[in-house]
């Protein structure tokens, strides 16, 4: 057993057996490219002496778990971060367990990767995507956000925290992410934005992206719902449309059908998601096995940056307002179900594209030619107040 000297720390649920870490203790310039567009037109007990005590770690079971039990984290639950949130294991923690934190960190961050190989968590990404729009001078006291997210509850914790950095959003979103609400919506949208005191601009951010979960094995479409026992899918919607591109590959399904072309009206939304993604790609591109999950998804990332540039050029006034568009894939990361071991839903966001108009000119960005924040900032920044033991890395931790 080892025990460590700590700043007091507070469970945030007096009734778990949670175990708790202590805390612990070269810019890059960003690459972009400008184009006129003016006229063309993303507890385990603790004890405490004064203000520094001291805290003890129980030793892990023969299943690589510590005494932390699921039911406990259904009912006190933990608000989802990106991966380097967690690297931070306190100042003073003894280095190997902060190696086999990295190391557990390192390997939920390679079965994302795998699939998206420019993934970061989804802080990182907003610290780094704050940070590039304030240097053009959208605030969130001057901008307002519209966000294409798709309509399932597990896509909030990214909507939260936009709504963090630019105040509350308007949705312009549908099923799987492809935006709905046309070009009555984003007008509306656009006629809410604050007015610049100063030079009568406006300013607009959009974020479209469609998600997809990929759990802590790996295993693709994967992800845990709280208060279901079973593994669900994400996106369902996505899910649901992967059998038609096999079926118009075998020549069974035609994309002009009234299966894949007739607006439901009991269903509109996956009438629309299903008319985009089945025009968007020819036949000739469909391996004879049809789209994996992954492929689908990013499919329905480039449908979502057409139609966003159609949609842009049909409302943006670029006389009177400035915008930024940001565009990605939403990547939730769950344990598995039935699991006997905690693991943290993990939150990452794989860049696809971001360009600003500013002034009708319009720069092309690269947010990874921002430095992303340590994994103190990150805690810090995500007003973190208790460190959780992780689970064993697979390839084996210095215990």
């Amino acid at each position: 057993m080892r025990t460590f000297a700590v700043n007091f720390v507070k469970t945030p649920c007096s009734t778990s057996n949670r175990n708790v870490l202590p805390h612990r203790h070269g810019k890059q310039q960003p690459s972009w490219t400008t184009t006129d567009t003016k006229n063309d037109r993303n507890n385990n007990n603790n004890s405490t002496t004064g203000k520094r005590g001291s805290i003890s770690i129980v030793p892990r079971s023969d299943n690589g778990a510590y005494p932390h039990t699921l039911s406990t984290a259904i009912k006190d639950p933990i608000t989802p971060h990106g991966p380097r949130f967690y690297e931070y294991g306190g100042f003073d923690i003894d280095p190997e367990l902060q190696h086999n934190r990295k190391a557990y960190i390192n390997e939920r961050i390679d079965v994302v990767t795998k699939h998206f190989p420019n993934a970061i968590g989804m802080d990182d990404f907003l610290f780094r995507t704050e940070v590039m729009l304030r240097r053009f001078g959208f605030t969130a006291d001057n901008s307002i956000a519209l966000t294409s997210l798709c309509r399932d509850e597990i896509t909030f914790p990214l909507k939260t925290a936009i709504h963090d950095i630019f105040g509350y959003s308007l949705d312009v979103d549908g099923l799987g992410g492809v935006i709905t609400a046309g070009t009555t919506g984003l007008g509306a949208g656009f006629s809410h934005a604050p007015i610049d005191f100063a030079t009568g601009r406006e300013r607009y951010v959009l974020f479209a992206l469609p998600h997809i979960a990929i759990d802590a094995e790996g295993k693709i479409g994967s992800v845990i719902r709280s208060g279901r026992a079973q593994q669900s899918c994400a996106c369902g919607a996505l899910v649901k449309m992967q059998p038609m591109f096999k079926q118009y590959k075998e020549g069974t399904l035609n994309r002009e059908s009234e299966e894949t072309c007739w607006h439901d009206p009991l269903d509109p939304e996956f009438s629309i998601l299903t008319n985009r993604m089945m025009k968007a790609i020819d036949k000739e591109d469909i391996p004879d096995k049809g789209l994996g999950l992954v492929e689908v998804t990013k499919l329905a990332n480039r449908v979502i940056q057409s139609d966003m540039a159609d949609l842009i050029e049909k409302t943006v006034d670029v006389e009177k307002a400035d915008y930024a568009v940001i565009t990605g894939i939403q990547i939730h990361s769950t344990r598995v179900a039935k699991s006997k071991v905690w693991h943290p839903h993990l939150e990452f966001i794989a860049p696809t594209s971001m360009y600003i108009v500013n002034n009708g000119i319009k720069h092309t960005m690269d947010i990874m030619g921002i430095d992303p924040p340590t994994p103190r900032q990150l805690f810090k920044i995500g007003a973190g107040e208790v460190i959780y033991e992780l689970p064993k890395p697979k390839g084996g931790g210095w215990f």
